[in-house]
């Protein structure tokens, strides 16, 4: 397969942003801090303002306006083949973003497109869509590694095949702050308030305050809707769940270079 074909398969759900006038092309990934990165991407263009304006889910600017063009796409192939723009990606300790994954299913009541995914859910483990059942974080990672059909893009890893020969450095949330300001040191950037951009409404840490043993909790997207507190990263892993997300994203691991537990 020649690169621009590679490039293309690549980039069908994780379009980088891109502006002709930028002098970097950011890599993305779902759960991964993509949300901060798009508004940090919009606040050095100045579409910050109007983004917000449009929706205060950016995310709707992204694909209905600033990203809905024809050319968008073939324009961002191009520049990343010519090699004239520094890539980078941000990328998160698969971990955490697993947990984060899972819990997209425990926080999206009332909302159709995330009913769908649980009806897959549900005739994958109990031949029943329509059943009331939950999913352990245990089940969810073996519904991601064995589910015959097409997943949601949010629950792949982080890493694509053959992304090494277009990405050249990495940006990692976990110390995000510090990196994004060296970045606007380095490109004269414009000074951000990180502390602002980082707020989101899906943004779930605050919430994650409840210390047991979560792995093998039955949850459905009402388990915590009630008060809103959800279980630590941490209550979600024994020896089983561990070795799960150590399979399933060890291209992660291995790429990104974090550390296996």
């Amino acid at each position: 397969m020649d690169k621009r074909k590679l490039l293309e398969n690549m980039i069908v759900y994780r379009v980088p942003n891109y502006n002709v006038d930028f002098p970097i092309i950011l890599f993305w990934s779902q759960k991964s801090g993509c949300t901060t990165l798009l508004k940090w991407f919009f606040f050095q263009l100045g579409l910050l303002d109007e983004a917000q304006k449009y929706n205060p889910w950016i995310h709707y600017y992204e694909e209905e306006v600033y990203k809905s063009s024809q050319t968008y796409k073939q324009e961002v192939i191009d520049c990343i083949l010519t090699e004239k723009k520094e890539t980078m990606k941000l990328v998160r300790n698969p971990y955490k973003r697993a947990v984060s994954q899972f819990l997209i299913l425990a926080s999206t009541k009332g909302m159709p497109y995330w009913e769908k995914e649980w009806e897959k859910i549900r005739e994958f483990f109990y031949n029943d869509k329509n059943s009331k059942r939950g999913i352990t974080f245990k089940q969810f990672l073996i519904y991601i590694r064995d589910y015959p059909g097409v997943i949601d893009d949010h629950f792949k890893p982080q890493y694509m095949d053959g992304e090494e020969l277009f990405v050249k450095n990495y940006i990692y949330l976990e110390s995000f702050t510090s990196e994004i300001s060296a970045i606007e040191r380095k490109y004269k950037l414009k000074k951000s308030n990180l502390s602002k951009l980082t707020y989101s409404s899906h943004h779930l840490k605050k919430s994650m305050i409840l210390d047991g043993k979560f792995s093998n909790l039955e949850i459905t997207n009402e388990t915590f809707s009630e008060n809103r507190k959800l279980p630590t990263y941490d209550s979600f892993y024994n020896n089983e769940t561990t070795n799960l997300v150590n399979s399933i994203f060890k291209n992660d691991f291995m790429v990104y270079e974090y550390k296996m537990q």
